[in-house]
């Protein structure tokens, strides 16, 4: 006789913490180590399953498969940034957020599907306790990845489940709090996605905690993109105070703000007539958005373009 698994669970009283057997046994095997007492060791995983178009048998495109997953980590450091409280685009991100992100991969395949497991690079241990003190598990070891994964995959999955109605949805109010940077990787993860005919089935298990899990079509993840790219929800508006140290009709502007550094703006949205009243050295006040260009190593860079300025003095 084949246990019933789905009827058993239709009889529990609230939402369960798990869906299949596996999931209950991982819960029971987590909860059982963590009863002993000490650091939390168990590593967190997660999946990448490529479906769609794209795949034939269990395999995919090189250059797809790269940048579908260069972009994912991206959102991933993205998110994790965001949870931390570094929204914007402009500075380099801080050293340790980009260790605490980063994943590991090993590539596992299935007829009719490209499997990607993912691990983080860090391990708990090193994470939550750095200099080896021995601690308790409890409820607040959580690592970053961890974090930045859950709102990764809840962003998907609000984006998977849009409607009509998308200026009052869960999904674009959660992308404006995220900050541009989230806004940029997850229109970049999935036009990677939909340029090479791939549809992800993405999921991320924590110790102890309920496995995470989105699933989307090529439509939804269009939508997704279309919407942000529609919104202007990857661009960030800001100001730019220095001094002018060149200025050209058909090149960028140099302007050198505190501490220095030269910022670079495009500045071809500004008419040849404004243009001709500025010359170098006069301090200027240049409003510009701000957005971010990866380069051909996946490396962020913030690129400025002028809107409008004030000179503040001669």
């Amino acid at each position: 006789m084949v246990f019933d698994w789905e009827q058993f669970k239709k009889g529990l009283i609230g939402k369960p913490d798990w869906q299949d057997a596996d999931d209950l046994t991982r819960l029971s095997i987590e909860s059982l180590r963590a009863e002993r007492g000490g650091l939390r060791r168990d590593m967190s995983s997660g999946s990448l399953r490529l479906t769609g178009a794209g795949i034939t048998g269990h395999s995919g495109a090189l250059d797809g498969v790269a940048e579908a997953m260069r972009n994912f980590q991206r959102l991933i450091l993205a998110t994790g940034l965001s949870s931390t409280g570094h929204t914007t685009l402009r500075g380099q991100p801080p050293t340790d957020i980009v260790a605490k992100t980063r994943l590991n991969l090993n590539g596992a395949p299935l007829p009719g599907s490209l499997v990607l497991q993912i691990i983080p690079a860090m391990s708990p241990a090193d994470e939550i306790a750095p200099d080896g003190q021995a601690e308790f598990f409890n409820d607040h070891e959580t690592q970053l990845v961890d974090t930045a994964m859950k709102d990764a995959l809840t962003l998907l999955e609000d984006g998977r489940q849009l409607g009509p109605d998308a200026d009052t949805s869960d999904f674009l109010s959660r992308v404006q709090a995220y900050g541009p940077r989230v806004a940029t990787t997850l229109r970049d993860f999935s036009l990677s996605l939909v340029k090479f005919d791939f549809e992800p089935d993405l999921t991320w298990s924590q110790p102890r905690q309920p496995r995470l899990r989105t699933r989307l079509n090529a439509s939804e993840l269009a939508h997704i993109s279309e919407l942000i790219a529609s919104r202007k929800l990857e661009r960030e508006p800001t100001t730019v105070r220095g001094v002018l140290r060149t200025v050209s009709e058909i090149s960028a502007w140099q302007v050198e703000i505190d501490g220095g550094e030269i910022v670079r703006i495009d500045a071809k949205q500004i008419g040849p007539e404004e243009t001709a009243t500025l010359r170098t050295g006069m301090t200027v006040a240049v409003e510009v958005s701000v957005t971010e260009e990866t380069g051909p190593a996946g490396e962020g860079a913030a690129n400025y373009s002028a809107t409008s300025f004030k000179i503040l003095g001669a």
